[in-house]
């Protein structure tokens, strides 16, 4: 159980480094829009979140969906007399929300991740560096997604040190339209 979760979360990962999306510029704040590579071989939907600091605007967070790929297992019946399987691997899609949080982020506590106020859980924490903050991801189901087509704001509130909470939202205008591109 231990080396399956090792093995998905190690694909996972290097999806993620391979694939880094970092041209902030291209990305809006009013609503979801996708963004692929030159070739087009790897898309994602994306958002951003700004502030004005001294009459300059400056991105605080941006959102990422991505279809990552992951290895499942599973036993096939061979022989129903004889009751002999076969173990087989299966490619399998599955949606990923990345987040990219700032600097400044409280590591102990994980970012609460919000639809329209509801509750959905927790991001995780990848990594952080001077470039893009903080890196957050977590796999999303379809009940997710749904959430995600029909509700108004993704909020993500993440503690900073202080003990005080910061609360980022962005409007998921557009993006049942961009997911359906991305599917």
């Amino acid at each position: 159980m231990i080396s399956n979760i090792t093995k998905k979360l190690s694909s996972l990962f290097l999806f993620l480094f391979l694939f880094n999306t970092n041209s902030f510029s291209e990305i809006n704040t009013n609503s979801w829009s996708e963004q692929c590579n030159e070739d087009k071989s790897s898309c994602s939907i994306a958002i951003k979140y700004q502030v004005t600091i001294d009459k300059s605007e400056q991105t605080l967070a941006s959102a990422f969906v991505r279809i990552a790929s992951t290895k499942e297992r599973k036993m096939n019946l061979v022989d129903k007399e004889d009751q002999t399987y076969k173990l087989s691997e299966e490619d399998k899609s599955i949606p990923l929300l990345i987040v990219n949080l700032p600097l400044n982020s409280d590591l102990r506590k994980k970012p609460l991740l919000q639809i329209d106020g509801k509750n959905l859980g927790n991001l995780n924490y990848l990594f952080c560096n001077n470039t893009q903050g903080c890196k957050t991801s977590v796999v999303i189901n379809n009940d997710v997604i749904d959430l995600l087509k029909k509700g108004k704001n993704l909020t993500v509130i993440i503690g900073v040190f202080g003990n005080k909470n910061l609360k980022i939202e962005f409007p998921l205008k557009g993006f049942s339209k961009a997911y359906s591109k991305l599917v």
